[in-house]
């Protein structure tokens, strides 16, 4: 074979312009092969040549033509080949091929190629007059139509009319080379790349078309059909919601929203959107089947079960109600009781679970000492909603965590209830009972829903009670439940899903050192304060709390004797020191029918008969003091021993 660097031998019809050899179909077909052949070993310019005769030959077949269309392609207009200077040549040769019907949508295909080849200044000057002949090809004889963009629609009906999709992409793609601001054209175009699934190449026309007519808001729906076919839900949801500010009621948009929300996992906004479709559209099965299946995810059994049948009323052989309506028979029998209370919450009846939405009538006044502790959340809950404007300034807002630690009965529950009293805030109290469920999922779907229902109430207090048992050290976990219920308790605290602004989360343990680190960062439960037992002046304070409440009380009480005969007693346990001393005078009033005041003797009673609670305290203080040091380091908040005196 020759050196592909020298000159080929000329082209058939060249070679045997005089030659008077008869010509058999096997000869003329080898021949052709070797000109396909030349054509491909041959450098540009001379490619360009071999091109121009090839094509001008008057007996080449259907299948010749095609494969000379493949040879421009693949040998000429292939990024990977030397770029032919010449290319208006080419394009002749292109034009020439065409003529047949058959080959004109590929030869549009080339001249798209040709664009992405060449740089621009030469394609203009190259490209449009044998570009102009091609999409004249495609209209009647004697066609008046200039070189525009109308000519270019017009190539485009005639497209349509035969269901040519990729031609009529290619045929866009031209036109918007020479006219970019052409709305029809790129709207074509991105209709049919929509329709090709190419939703990436349709979501970028759509956002030309919008910054060329902003106010064209249907756009926005085009724009969101291909987001969605993206699975970019996010900024479908956004393009909806757009267009929705404008026509608010129009159907279309109301069921891309449901469908943004829904694979958003929003599904209660999802059904709101539904319900008032179907208002709308009351006999369209298309709604109550898509209502039934977001009724499902909701373990909505009874109203999934009521929308499928409704679609088998509309179309009575509907094969995918009718697998949604068996296979919700069957969960709906293996459905337990302990699912009514997600049901509740995911109808937005979070009373049923959380309870009346009441702020606690508890203030810092009903706690005996702990001013330091009373101090550290003033200035990280109620001042920043008391003062808004001031702690903008310097950077603070109402939000984030605390955890309480200490021993039990100290006073950590009714500080969050206090806190929340103060603050005139929603009080959310989560304890172990509220989250664990036996069913899987169930404890997850519990600790989403209580921060949704807080962020719903907001300003509010999450109180986490015994939140070692909820968000204890994965490290210490066997099952995979307990890490997936920390994993989304983390979720909700970094606000992940949802903003968590102006909710509070405080959380209570006795033991910090089983609470799971990640729990303990910074902008989780990060403000790590610690709660003593009473000092002998908070006892002294807490007797004088507890027995305020009392209408009938001795005025001579030994205030400092309580104090000093006190010591390893709780808050809890000095409360129940004055219940069992008030219990003596009320039981000898129902005996006697006479009334007498609570006395000291009946304190000295109390006091010898309920026993201190934190006898094991001098024992585990140290190990808080351990705690503290390695793990704290928070300054201001400071540990001494029940039996020294109170700093306050």
């Amino acid at each position: 074979m020759q050196d592909q660097h020298q000159s080929p031998e000329p082209p058939r019809e060249a070679r045997s312009l005089d030659s008077q050899l008869p010509q058999t179909p096997l000869r003329r077909r080898r021949e052709f092969e070797q000109d396909l052949l030349r054509l491909k070993l041959s450098p540009a310019d001379t490619k360009v040549d071999i091109l121009g005769v090839l094509s001008e030959l008057p007996d080449l077949s259907l299948a010749e033509k095609r494969q000379l269309l493949l040879s421009v392609e693949r040998y000429v207009l292939n990024p990977r080949s030397e770029v032919p200077a010449r290319i208006g040549a080419v394009l002749e040769s292109v034009l020439r091929l065409s003529r047949a019907e058959q080959n004109r949508d590929y030869a549009l295909k080339l001249f798209r190629m040709a664009l992405e080849t060449l740089r621009k200044e030469d394609v203009v000057r190259q490209l449009q007059e044998p570009l102009e002949k091609l999409l004249r090809l495609y209209l009647p004889p004697n066609s008046q139509a200039l070189f525009s963009a109308e000519l270019f629609m017009r190539v485009s009906r005639r497209l349509e009319h035969n269901h040519e999709d990729e031609s009529l992409i290619e045929l866009a793609t031209l036109g918007l080379f020479f006219f970019p601001f052409h709305g029809p054209l790129r709207e074509l175009r991105a209709d049919y790349n929509l329709d090709k699934g190419d939703a990436a190449r349709a979501r970028g026309d759509y956002e030309r078309l919008l910054e060329q007519y902003p106010d064209q808001h249907g756009y926005l729906l085009d724009r969101a059909e291909a987001c969605l076919k993206m699975e970019d839900y996010e900024a479908a949801l956004d393009d909806v919601e757009a267009f929705l500010d404008e026509y608010p009621d129009d159907p279309l948009a109301l069921k891309k929203q449901s469908e943004c929300l829904f694979q958003l996992n929003r599904n209660i906004d999802s059904l709101k959107v539904l319900d008032r479709l179907v208002q709308l559209e009351p006999a369209n099965p298309e709604l109550f089947l898509q209502r039934a299946k977001v009724n499902e995810s909701l373990d909505y059994f009874d109203e999934a079960i009521k929308d499928a049948e409704r679609v088998l009323e509309l179309q009575p052989g509907n094969p995918e109600a009718k697998q949604i309506r068996h296979s919700l028979m069957l969960h709906r029998q293996s459905y337990g009781m302990e699912d009514d209370i997600y049901t509740a919450f995911g109808r937005g009846d979070e009373e049923a679970v959380l309870g009346e939405a009441k702020i606690p009538e508890a203030r810092f006044s009903d706690i005996g000492g702990l001013d330091k502790v009373k101090q550290a959340i003033r200035e990280t809950i109620e001042y920043p909603l008391k003062y808004p404007e001031i702690s903008s300034r310097y950077g603070k807002r109402a939000g984030g965590g605390i955890l309480f630690f200490g021993p039990p009965g100290c006073g950590k529950t009714l500080l969050a209830r206090a806190a929340a009293g103060e603050c005139q805030v929603s009080f959310i109290n989560v304890n172990l009972a509220s989250v664990l469920d036996k069913w899987v999922g169930n404890s997850e779907k519990a600790v989403s829903m209580i921060f949704a229902t807080a962020r719903k109430r907001a300003p509010s207090i999450v109180f986490l009670d015994e939140v070692d048992a909820i968000g204890g050290s994965r490290s210490s976990m066997q099952s995979g439940w307990e890490k997936k219920l920390i994993s989304q308790l983390l979720i909700e605290l970094d606000g992940l899903t949802s903003d968590n602004d102006k909710v509070m989360v405080l959380g209570a343990t006795n033991a910090p050192w089983e609470v799971d680190f990640a729990l303990r960062r910074p902008g989780r439960l990060g403000r790590l304060i610690f709660v003593p037992p009473p000092g002998p002046a908070e006892r002294a304070e807490i007797f004088k709390i507890y027995l305020n409440q009392r209408p009938l009380v001795s005025e001579d009480i030994d205030w400092s004797w309580l104090a000093q005969n006190s010591n390893n007693y709780s808050a809890d346990a000095i409360r129940q020191v004055v219940e069992n001393a008030a219990t003596i005078p009320w039981r000898s009033a129902i005996e006697t029918g006479e009334q007498r005041a609570i006395g000291m003797s009946d304190l000295k009673s109390a006091l010898e008969s309920t026993s201190p609670d934190l006898l094991e305290w001098e024992k585990l203080v140290r190990r808080y003091q351990e705690f503290d040091q390695q793990t704290l380091k928070r300054p201001g908040i400071g540990f001494r021993k029940s039996s020294e005196p109170s700093a306050t």
